[in-house]
Parts: structure tokens; sequence; C-alpha cells
């Protein structure tokens, strides 16, 4: 892979993540990547990678997470009546009303999506310097090796040469 990106990748993948997109995130980070890759800069993004940086919500944790993003929604817009989510069928009558509690949601969601940039970014930083420093140490093993074969090599041929 190129410089960079796991970083991006991870980046894209935890901005979808915090999106209330659960069950299409799959779909947007292979969109996104596909697009960006086509038509922006080749090797740009990663979707296999987007895609585990988009686990930071899921369907285990969406119903405190959305709860959350309505909550937030609702102290900067004005919400005619706060809701208490009980379980995942709360959610899925505000995600497919269409009304104020989407807005609530998608709202709510925005600081977590700007604060999931440049999290995913580092971590995927991170990441990309550690699979750099394993490949590095692997390198300087398998050329150790190999200097280790030729002096053997060497010393064979040697000691078939003194031998004759």
């Amino acid at each position: 892979m190129s410089p960079g990106v796991i970083s991006r990748s991870m980046c894209m993948g935890m901005a979808v993540g915090f999106s209330p997109t659960v069950g299409l995130q799959a779909v947007l980070c292979f969109v996104i990547a596909l697009v960006c890759n086509r038509f922006w800069r080749p090797a740009m993004f990663d979707w296999v990678i987007a895609l585990v940086g988009s686990l930071v919500v899921n369907p285990l944790t969406m119903v405190p997470t959305y709860t959350f993003y309505y909550w937030i929604g609702c102290q900067a817009m004005t919400c005619s009546s706060l809701v208490e989510f009980k379980d995942a069928e709360h959610i899925k009558d505000f995600i497919f009303a269409l009304g104020e509690g989407t807005g609530a949601i998608l709202l709510g969601s925005v600081p977590f999506m700007v604060a999931g940039l440049p999290a995913g970014y580092f971590l995927g930083r991170v990441i990309e310097r550690l699979l750099e420093a394993r490949a590095q140490r692997r390198r300087v093993r398998l050329l150790e090796l190999a200097r280790r074969r030729r002096e053997q090599e060497l010393r064979a041929a040697q000691s078939i040469q003194s031998a004759q």
C-alpha cells in the first residue's frame, strides 16, 4: 500500500461510522473509496480498512449512540418532545419518519463525525507506523539471514578448494 492509505481510510471509515447510517456503512465505504480512487487519485482509500474504521458504531452500540445523537440534536434545535429510546424499534421509527427525530439524530451526529476525522487519521497513522516498523524488522532479519547463508556458502566453497 502506498503511504497514507491506512490513515486516510481509517479517517473516512470513522466519519462514516459515526454517521447515522447503520446498515449502509459498508456500501458507503465502498462507494466513497471507489469514486475517490477512480476519479480523484488512485490508491486514495482502501474500502476494507475504511469498513473496519466504520465499526465504531455498530448494531450493539446503536441504541445508546443514537439516543445521545438525538439528545445533542435536540439541544441544538428545538424538538417538540424529547423521547426516550427503549429499544431499536424506536430508532427505526425516527429514522424512517424523516421528521424532527431524524433531523435531531443527523444534527447530533455531526460533531462526532467531525471528531472522527482526526481520531481516525491518528489511529490509522499509528497502525501504519507499526506495520512499517514490522516490515523494516522483517527486511533486516531477511538480509541478515541472506548474509549468513552467503558466508556459509563461501566457507563451504573455500573448504572445497582447499581440500583439492
